[in-house]
């Protein structure tokens, strides 16, 4: 390898930065140190297939890959190289960056409509003396089921509610970010008060009500929240989050950063003939909680 050539790179979307990266990044410091080389990850800002459908912000993404210990992080905007051929792309980000190592997984596409493949990466790094390393999908048993890691398998995952699943394919605790926001308080007259939450733009949410943990200026309390339409308190339909502290008054400005952490869902969302028949129900859906939350006290991190 040559004096110039200083970087062993990886390049992707790294949605949720999960089990697979994390093994991908491993091997990406494993080879860097043993060539006296630094670490580069290129990511994107966003990926156009992905609209609303992400299961990090942009923002959270980032922050777990800067505590993955790699030198270099260098977000590519989406917008600004979509229109790049993978020869071009190539060039700009390999080769005029001094990259000397490559490390990406076997389904890993670049270039404009992702035209460029594993077989083209090759052939282009070849040529310049860059040397590949193609990675097979990383797996985990879950149960009786062996799972290739993906972010695609993860969004399936949470839009399935199989938050404990989520949990072992990121392996780390799964939050929902986002921020409060004012409500119209009718939940606070219904004796509930709940905290609205808007979720961060373009994020991957569940539907229903959901029993987890509400993290606020890092401080958690068990909850119940409700992902949907409030369908019997909203003549306009629009989709909320309304997250309901157990057993403490929980103050929070809007604005303010919220984490909602999912552990079950307990129902589907559903319409009420009365405002009493809601607040049974709410009291069942409490009820209920306690009793999940009690039994799931280790996730209490």
């Amino acid at each position: 390898m040559t004096n110039k050539k200083k970087y062993v790179c990886t390049i992707g979307n790294f949605d949720g930065v999960h089990l697979g990266h994390q093994k991908l990044i491993d091997v990406v410091r494993e080879v860097a140190k043993k060539n006296r080389l630094q670490t580069l990850i290129y990511t994107f800002d966003k990926v156009a297939k992905l609209y609303k459908n992400y299961i990090y912000s942009l923002k959270t993404k980032l922050q777990i890959l800067k505590n993955s210990q790699v030198d270099k992080i260098c977000v590519l905007k989406f917008d600004n190289i979509c229109h790049l051929p993978p020869t071009e792309f190539f060039e700009k980000f390999i080769v005029n960056k001094n990259i000397s190592v490559i490390i990406t997984g076997k389904d890993f596409r670049f270039g404009k409509n992702a035209k460029g493949d594993t077989g083209l990466l090759c052939n282009l790094a070849r040529q310049k003396d860059i040397v590949v390393f193609i990675l097979e999908d990383f797996c985990v048993k879950i149960g009786e089921n062996l799972y290739s890691v993906s972010s695609s398998l993860i969004r399936d995952k949470i839009l399935n509610c199989k938050f404990n699943e989520v949990e072992v394919l990121l392996n780390r605790p799964y939050y929902i970010s986002g921020r409060k926001t004012s409500g119209l308080g009718l939940a606070k007259k219904l004796g509930f008060p709940t905290i609205n939450f808007l979720p961060e733009e373009n994020l991957l949410v569940p539907r229903g009500v959901v029993v987890g943990f509400c993290k606020i200026r890092n401080k958690i309390y068990p909850s119940v929240a409700n992902f949907g339409f409030k369908p019997t308190l909203e003549e306009v339909e629009k989709f909320v989050v309304e997250i309901h502290v157990i057993g403490k008054k929980v103050f929070v400005n809007d604005g303010e950063d919220v984490f909602f952490r999912p552990i079950k869902k307990i129902r589907d969302e559903q319409k009420f003939v009365s405002l009493e028949d809601l607040r049974n129900q709410v009291k069942k859906d409490i009820y209920i909680a306690k009793k999940i939350l009690k039994m799931g006290e280790k996730y209490a991190k």
